[in-house]
């Protein structure tokens, strides 16, 4: 075998060794050049993967409700509520009113001393029973003839006037008795037996708690979801750890101009009388509200004041204009032409065009998750 002589071998490993120096002081312009020349196939290659059109990523529309959750604060009233106050003066010679105690319609609760009245009763009814006998016996001469004219009737006019002032002494006489307007339940009285009251002073205070009304200002915005017999659920600080089923029951005709807001009251069944007028009560509505399409977040894109997003059709990008209802649970509500099922972009929006092809690279989902 023929041995190479050593000078040759000597000029191999220098030309080798200074070869490897040179590619290593130059290695960032060789890399730069090997990613440029091997970079056209790398593209080819993911657009053949990718297939025609701008790639996209896109998600269904689905219509969701506008429902909303309305919460208030109001204050609870009595179905009928009223003051009692003395019909007349004098001295209180019976009282009935005790603090929750309940009475029907037309129960007495107070009584005040009735004796001149009562002797005024009799008065009138000796009158009038004296007149009444004038005016039959003068009655009966009239039928004879024996009886003048305007005797008998002078006879009729006092037993009119007597009539009369029976039905004064009795009204006088009723004066004296406070009587429960309705059924209901009296609070703490302000008088005692044996005191001396004028009239229209205040004795009590008179509920009807079968149910409890409770009002509570509604923006006028939602006025249009409110209607009569609606449900409410309510709560109370004076009972705790319960809530209550109750319904709408009346809507002002008038919003206020200051709060732009309407009165709204609600009423609470209240049979087992656990809930008391004058307490303040949470309330919560459930408002129903119309249809609209739901599209993820990420569809939608602000140009030229208007809002607008990418609609997939026949391979193809449409532009819709749309008008933000609600943003609810990562999806927004919005209005626009658009129907269930259609295919909205909701990554690569930045790169399409109208009527640009597109390619798209999922299994469309209504974008929720």
């Amino acid at each position: 075998m023929k041995k190479t002589a050593f000078w040759k071998q000597a000029l191999v490993s220098a030309v080798l060794i200074g070869g490897a120096v040179l590619a290593w002081q130059n290695r960032d312009a060789l890399r730069t050049f090997w990613t440029s020349a091997t970079a056209p196939d790398q593209r080819q290659t993911e657009t053949e993967a990718q297939g025609p059109g701008t790639p996209v990523i896109v998600a269904e529309v689905r219509f969701v409700q506008d429902d909303l959750a309305f919460s208030a604060i109001g204050t609870g009233f009595a179905l009928r509520s009223v003051t009692l106050r003395a019909p007349s003066s004098g001295e209180v010679t019976a009282l009935e009113i005790a603090p929750g105690a309940r009475f029907a319609a037309g129960d007495t609760l107070m009584q005040l001393d009735d004796t001149d009245e009562r002797l005024a009763v009799a008065l009138a009814e000796a009158r009038l029973s004296r007149a009444t006998s004038e005016r039959d016996r003068y009655q009966a001469l009239q039928d004879t003839g024996a009886a003048a004219t305007a005797r008998f009737e002078q006879a009729q006019t006092d037993f009119k006037v007597a009539r009369i002032e029976l039905d004064q002494a009795r009204a006088d006489l009723a004066r004296r008795t406070l009587r429960a307007p309705f059924d209901g339940v009296t609070g703490l009285a302000s008088v005692e037996t044996g005191d001396r009251i004028a009239t229209d002073e205040t004795v009590s205070s008179f509920d009807d708690r079968s149910r409890i009304l409770v009002e509570f200002d509604l923006p006028e915005a939602l006025l249009g979801r409110v209607e009569i017999g609606q449900p409410v659920t309510a709560s109370t600080p004076a009972v705790e750890d319960r809530s209550f089923d109750g319904e709408i029951t009346a809507i002002d005709s008038r919003v206020d101009v200051a709060t732009r807001t309407a009165r709204i009251r609600a009423a609470i069944d209240n049979a087992a009388d656990i809930l008391r007028p004058g307490a303040s009560f949470s309330l919560r509505i459930d408002l129903p509200g119309k249809t609209y399409p739901a599209v993820p977040e990420l569809a939608l894109q602000f140009s030229r004041g208007e809002l607008n997003l990418w609609r997939v059709s026949g391979g193809t990008a449409e532009q819709v204009t749309v008008r933000l209802v609600r943003r609810r649970e990562g999806l927004v509500l919005v209005d626009g032409p658009l129907a269930e099922g259609d295919h909205i972009v909701v990554e690569g929006t930045q790169r399409l065009r109208e009527g640009a092809p597109v390619n798209v690279l999922n299994t469309a989902t209504d974008g929720s998750s």
